[in-house]
């Protein structure tokens, strides 16, 4: 981590900088100065994890980070544990961009169609035709 100098005495750090080293050695994580940056369901939910299901889990979390930083890439693991979905590179990448870049990915209701359903379903009208 780099040296910063002035009158600030508390530490600068990037959580992110350690990821590659937990996903080695993923039982690490318990005592790990990072794992308080992790938001609280994602955290627990990587505590429940057995090694290989974590080591996998950090790895994906640290490439979400290089690409959309920690913040955006732990928010959007945490979104699919809520959701009930698993941690894959896909889902996380896209929801960690579109974090990133401003968006708030599914906290908008999704869209009343019960019209879309009623137009497409034939009318008595159609059916005499």
């Amino acid at each position: 981590m780099p040296r910063a100098y002035g009158g600030d005495t508390g530490t600068v750090r990037d959580p992110a900088v350690l990821l590659p080293a937990l996903a080695r050695k993923p039982r690490a994580w318990g005592e790990s100065p990072i794992r308080a940056d992790f938001p609280d369901r994602l955290r627990l939910s990587i505590d429940a994890m057995e090694s290989r299901e974590r080591q996998r889990t950090l790895r994906l979390i640290h490439r979400a980070s290089e690409s959309a930083g920690f913040d955006a890439a732990a928010r959007a693991a945490e979104r699919l544990v809520e959701q009930g979905h698993g941690i894959d590179e896909a889902s996380l990448m896209t929801l960690a961009r579109r974090i990133a870049a401003g968006e708030t990915p599914h906290d908008e209701p999704a869209p009343d169609l019960h019209d879309y359903d009623r137009f497409m379903r034939p009318s008595d009208d159609r059916k005499e035709a």
